[in-house]
């Protein structure tokens, strides 16, 4: 009996026990963090509006956690509600929370939608880096006359002494070294890149040299002369689209124009009834069907059209002595001269000083790279000298984690975007420009796997209109996507889109031209209410786990009908295409004008407004979206935290450097549940 009694009294003392502990126990905690994984696997995998529906669960259970308000503005904005991301991410700002990274976001995206970016005044350049040519120990390079920025954010260079041309790294490192093969290259003046050639002109030879990027095929034009075809001091050169090259002759004062292949076509510059000639040519740049050029003893510019007739000359109080002239923006050209840097825009006949150097420097030519940074060189001073806006010295580079792939965990793949502070792509990043951390501590096994820039493979969402209009014109569909195909080359990825009243997905990843041609036979529901806001969407939804290259290529009529935007306005859907970096391209079927929204996300997007049947057919619009500049990264790392069988959230920091700037950013993720 006193047995029984016991353990009666045990088991009754094991009872009350437990309830306390599972009266201790936070049952909406417990879900909370439940909603709150689902809401970050969802987020990682591109579902962003599901990510928000378990998110907004888990604050109702918890409304005072900082990580579900976070995340909250990280899936909003992700989905195309910036001001509501906006809310969130200062919600926890506001209430003392947050990190120094939070706040430069928010910042600056305030910034980018404000008028801020269009209202600033020209911009001021100072000096960030220099690279030397020539020290006490050695010598890379000597007496550099010219510069030409490349796509990779790198940029080549002329050794004018030294008789050598260098690629350099965007790290600032020679990668590579052309000396021009048995014959050698006599003191190289300029060098310019034209899709699948350099061009370097030989001062000390009178010859052009053309040759493949890595300086092999070499092929040379030209002689010493005054006689047709024949060069006396080739300097500077330019090109136009139709495969023409432009060298300026110190020697002869004048211009000759060439094919690609070397043909001479013909001169000009000389004295005649329309232009009083060239005393000293030297600069020369190629816009809109014309031919910019310096004249360093005259200290003017002046315009000609391609065909070599004079059309207009430039002056101005700031020009002392100027060489070598680039492309800064539409309609504005860089021109070095002496010791300064100036702009120039053409249509207001304006010059202002960007920048300038020690007044030993010479600057024979400058050029804005692909990062927006301007790199000169300095002849007299043996260096080259990169020059950045002032307003974004300081402010850093703005890194972005857009989602972390842990399938095959413990090895993890993070995807994540670098950009400047007005938003465009950095390009050009290398592994020992990034840091990945995870608890502040270092991993070593980090690896750069995968740069966006470096891709030609597009992935593209094919969106048709289903309008009774586009019923009329059934074969364009047909002969759009064939246009596609051919201009793709088995590069690409293709979802194919109908905007219904309720969109259909009627092809997703096609990568094989008769399985992509037979979706598009399928029944189309034609009607007045089909809806352009819920395609678009459905879309840009199918290409959030695409590659680095990513768009959506409407096909329409040109018009838009009035329900266009009743789901979601104008803003959320640019903001949902810009904020995953997807280019918005129309190809419309008529030869007029398209509607204002269409061209209005086309032209903020980056894309273009393309007629189907226009004489380059949509080879322009694939050209487009792979020479777009790409600021995209993926790092692959092996993890070596538990993950508690998937339950336990992993963090992880990533951090860039480049030249003194950087920029951070931090995520969480999930292990795969065991």
């Amino acid at each position: 009996m006193k047995k029984i009694v016991i353990v009666f009294i045990l088991m009754l003392l094991f009872f009350v026990l437990n309830l306390q502990v599972y009266a201790q126990i936070d049952l909406d905690e417990v879900d909370a963090n439940h909603d709150f994984q689902r809401a970050v696997i969802s987020y990682h995998r591109g579902e962003f509006n599901q990510s928000i529906l378990s998110l907004e669960k888990a604050l109702s259970l918890k409304p005072d956690w900082e990580k579900t308000k976070l995340w909250l503005g990280n899936s909003y904005y992700r989905a195309g509600f910036t001001n509501s991301a906006l809310e969130y991410w200062q919600e926890v700002i506001d209430s003392g929370g947050g990190s120094v990274d939070l706040r430069a976001k928010v910042d600056n995206i305030s910034y980018l939608r404000s008028l801020g970016p269009e209202l600033k005044d020209t911009p001021r350049f100072v000096l960030f880096h220099e690279i030397s040519g020539v020290s006490d120990n050695y010598s890379i390079f000597k007496r550099p006359s010219s510069i030409f920025p490349g796509t990779d954010g790198g940029f080549y260079l002329t050794s004018f002494a030294t008789n050598e041309i260098q690629k350099f790294s965007a790290n600032g490192v020679v990668i590579m070294t052309i000396r021009g093969g048995l014959n050698g290259i006599n003191h190289p003046f300029d060098i310019i890149e034209n899709k699948d050639f350099l061009f370097i002109s030989e001062y000390s030879s009178d010859r052009i040299i053309r040759t493949s990027k890595e300086g092999t095929g070499i092929f040379r034009f030209g002689q010493s002369g005054s006689g047709e075809g024949e060069l006396l001091g080739p300097q500077f050169l330019t090109a136009d689209e139709n495969k023409h090259l432009y060298v300026t002759e110190s020697g002869n004062r004048r211009i000759s124009k060439y094919s690609f292949d070397g043909d001479f076509l013909f001169s000009f510059g000389q004295k005649n009834d329309y232009f009083e000639g060239f005393l000293q040519p030297t600069g020369i740049a190629y816009f809109d069907n014309q031919i910019l050029v310096a004249d360093g003893r005259k200290k003017e510019l002046f315009l000609f059209d391609t065909q070599g007739n004079y059309l207009k000359s430039f002056a101005s109080d700031l020009l002392s002595s100027p060489e070598g002239i680039t492309v800064y923006s539409k309609n504005k050209f860089l021109i070095a001269d002496g010791n300064n840097l100036l702009l120039f825009n053409v249509l207001d006949g304006n010059f202002s000083t960007l920048s300038s150097l020690d007044s030993n420097a010479r600057i024979l030519k400058a050029s804005r790279d692909i990062n927006g940074n301007i790199i000169s060189v300095d002849f007299n001073g043996n260096k080259v000298v990169l020059l950045s806006d002032f307003t974004r010295m300081y402010t850093g580079l703005n890194l972005n984690i857009d989602r972390i792939l842990s399938d095959n965990f413990p090895e993890v793949l993070v995807e994540f975007t670098v950009q400047t502070v007005d938003g465009s792509p950095y390009v050009g990043l290398q592994k020992n420009n990034f840091l990945l951390t995870e608890d502040s501590y270092t991993n070593d096994s980090m690896a750069l796997i995968a740069a966006g820039s470096k891709t030609d493979f597009v992935d593209i969402s094919y969106l048709i209109e289903a309008s009774p209009s586009m019923e009329k014109a059934a074969n364009a569909k047909v002969d759009g996507m064939k246009d596609l195909l051919d201009t793709i080359a088995g590069k690409g990825s293709i979802n194919i889109i109908t905007a219904e009243e309720t969109p259909v997905l009627e092809l997703e990843h096609g990568n094989v031209s008769d399985r992509i041609i037979d979706a598009l036979t399928s029944e189309v529901n034609y009607s007045r209410d089909w809806s352009f806001d819920l395609g678009m969407r459905l879309a840009a939804s199918e290409l959030m786990g695409g590659g680095y290259r990513k768009a959506v290529v409407f096909l329409s009529t040109g018009k838009l009908n009035s329900n266009s935007f009743s789901h979601y306005d104008l803003t959320e859907t640019l903001d949902y295409l810009k904020n995953n970096n997807i280019v918005f391209y129309t190809v419309s079927t008529n030869s007029g004008k398209v509607s204002p929204e269409l061209e209005f996300l086309s032209r903020k997007t980056g894309g273009l407004v393309l007629p189907l049947y226009g004489p380059a057919g949509l080879n322009d619009l694939v050209s487009n979206l792979r020479s777009k500049p790409s600021g995209s990264y993926t790092l692959k790392f092996r993890t070596s935290r538990d993950s508690d069988f998937g339950r336990r959230p992993l963090p992880v920091e990533v951090q860039v450097s480049h030249f003194g700037r950087s920029g951070k950013d931090s995520s969480l993720f999930y292990g795969p549940a065991k």
